[in-house]
């Protein structure tokens, strides 16, 4: 049975929960949730980590499947336009492309991840996420002194989302706003037709003006002027709270109608039961019935639910904040043992093998290639002993001094304190074909002149950058031409390829683009030597028959060392 838990760690409270069974059928094993007791004075890391390791330690959270659910006060969210599909190159541009929408931060101290909103065939729209390293870090060191080893950690926003999938609360019908109350900070979630179509956060939350409940008196005696200040304070905290949500609300982008706000996250009176803009409020309950949860005050238990649910591998949300780090270093922790027992077991294996091959060797040395390198030397060099001419006229000397020792070896014997008969076997090859190699050398059957390179080979590695690109570039290719160009002035041997191309597309700017794709991708070949750029110029061109436009350019040179171009395809 599978087994997964997840915290939920805030700024001042912690939540953690612990689920057995299946994505389909699942119980709560254990749940907790607590406050942080943050001393001034104290490192609020050690506090932290001391209240997560006892938590763990008294519900016997599990090892080896644990995520962690971090506050989303910090986090800021941006949609983004990228005019490709391709995963891979979103991920190569995305801090590139949103690094002008995030102003307040500098691009290099946050984590960016990305959610696709939609496809089209000419791009996506991404929902992006910029969390601070900082804050990521503090969560993983709270969890690396707590002994907690934390798979994956993500926000409330994604966990909560997961959790409503979890409960089927979103239909391809209707729309919801889910939100998370922090002690700091509001989470919501804009879902239509089952589809995350927005994230912000709330800078406001449950402990952001003091604690709920402090307004209240005992024994019906007269609020002091601190409780009032107290109550005043949380009204206000619940006022703009519903002061945003209705704006979230009036300004969604959906296409159908927002039919519920669920809540989830401390308690904030008046708002669960009550309405926005006249949509209802509700608790976001996902739990089963009879799953193990407690009767009241479950819905702080939501965003830790959510990851542990995804823990299970359910949900449809798949976020990533330890992406520029060691990711699977948990996953390596757990294959150690059984990786080093099955390297022992190689080695003893290929011990046993080596042992055996070394005796085999020794035997085909003694009765079988010292027997063939002997009678190599007598046939090559002539051996009197045996009655063997020299067949080689003149013979070699260096050949026939280093058969000697081998020639005296009586038969059967090893042949200690000399080469490997099958290493001088090998070099007896390499020497006689290096001779034979200077006699064709002597009589002009072989010519020390290197052929010049192919300009075929050099336009087919140029137009091969255009073909591997045809699904994304619309190129008319008016002329090519190829000359070698011969090693002079310090340059190499290379060859001049010249091209006249246009570039079409729905608008000059793309167009342009395009052109610049195609000249960074053959500067990335090992094969380009470069190009000239001052003789390149490109003229935009309309087509009037069809709404599209061109950049054409005529003589626009590339040169290419074909021999780097075969090396690369070898």
């Amino acid at each position: 049975m599978a087994r997964s838990c997840a915290f939920r760690i805030g700024p001042r409270r912690f939540e953690l929960i612990v689920l057995d069974g299946s994505v389909k059928k699942h119980k709560i094993a254990a749940y907790y949730a607590g406050e942080f007791d943050l001393d001034p004075e104290a490192d609020p890391i050690q506090a932290k980590a001391a209240a997560l390791r006892d938590a763990a330690r008294k519900h016997r959270i599990p090892k080896e499947n644990v995520s962690v659910v971090m506050s989303a006060e910090a986090a800021a969210f941006r949609r983004l336009v990228v005019p490709f599909t391709d995963r891979a190159k979103i991920e190569q541009v995305l801090k590139f492309e949103v690094e002008s929408d995030l102003p307040q931060f500098n691009i290099d101290d946050v984590v960016v991840d990305h959610h696709v909103l939609f496809e089209r065939d000419n791009g996506a729209e991404l929902l992006v996420t910029a969390v601070p390293k900082a804050d990521i870090a503090h969560v993983i060191a709270v969890c690396e002194k707590a002994g907690i080893d934390a798979l994956e950690i993500e926000l409330e926003t994604t966990a909560i989302v997961n959790a409503a999938m979890s409960a089927d609360l979103c239909h391809l019908d209707d729309a919801q706003v889910l939100v998370h109350i922090g002690e700091h900070a509001t989470a919501v979630v804009v879902v239509d037709g089952g589809e995350v179509r927005e994230m912000r956060v709330i800078h406001m939350g449950a402990l952001s003006h003091g604690t709920i409940g402090e307004s209240e008196t005992e024994g019906g005696e007269e609020p002091s002027a601190e409780t009032m200040d107290a109550a005043r304070r949380v009204d206000q905290a619940i006022k703009r709270i519903r002061r945003e949500l209705g704006r979230t609300i009036g300004g969604a982008r959906t296409i159908n109608r927002i039919d519920a706000v669920y809540v989830s996250g401390l308690e904030m009176p008046g708002l669960v039961g009550g309405t926005v803009l006249d949509v209802p409020v509700y608790i976001l309950d996902c739990f089963e019935a009879d799953s193990g949860q407690p009767a009241d005050g479950y819905g702080q238990l939501v965003a830790a639910y959510g990851g542990a649910f995804r823990q299970l591998g359910g949900g449809t949300m798949r976020p990533s904040l330890r992406r520029e780090e060691l990711r699977f270093t948990g996953a390596w922790e757990r294959l150690e043992f059984p990786v080093a027992l099955v390297a022992l077991l190689a080695a003893t294996f290929l011990g046993l093998i080596c042992i055996l091959q070394a005796r085999e060797v020794e035997q085909m040395t003694t009765h079988g290639s010292l027997l063939w390198l002997q009678s190599s030397n007598n046939y090559a060099v002539g051996n009197p002993k045996v009655n063997s001419t020299a067949r080689l006229r003149p013979p070699i000397k260096e050949l026939r001094d280093r058969a000697e020792p081998y020639a005296s070896l009586p038969p059967g014997d090893s042949p200690k304190g000399l080469r490997d008969p099958v290493d001088e076997l090998l070099w007896v090859k390499q020497k006689l074909a290096d001779e034979l190699k200077k006699i064709k050398f002597d009589v002009g059957e072989i010519q020390d002149v290197p052929p010049p390179q192919s300009a075929f080979a050099a336009m087919s590695a140029v137009l091969d950058v255009l073909e591997d690109n045809d699904a994304a570039w619309r190129v008319a290719l008016r002329q090519l031409k190829a000359v070698n160009v011969p090693p002079r002035g310090g340059t190499e041997e290379h060859v001049l390829v010249t091209l006249d191309l246009t570039f079409f597309a729905s608008t000059g700017v793309e167009a342009t683009r395009h052109f610049e794709d195609f000249r960074k991708a053959l500067t990335a070949k090992p094969w380009c030597l470069g190009y000239d750029e001052k003789s390149v110029e490109a003229v935009l061109e309309k087509n009037a028959e069809e709404p599209q436009e061109g950049v054409m350019i005529d003589g626009f040179p590339v040169r290419v060392d074909v021999s780097k171009y075969f090396d690369q395809r070898s």
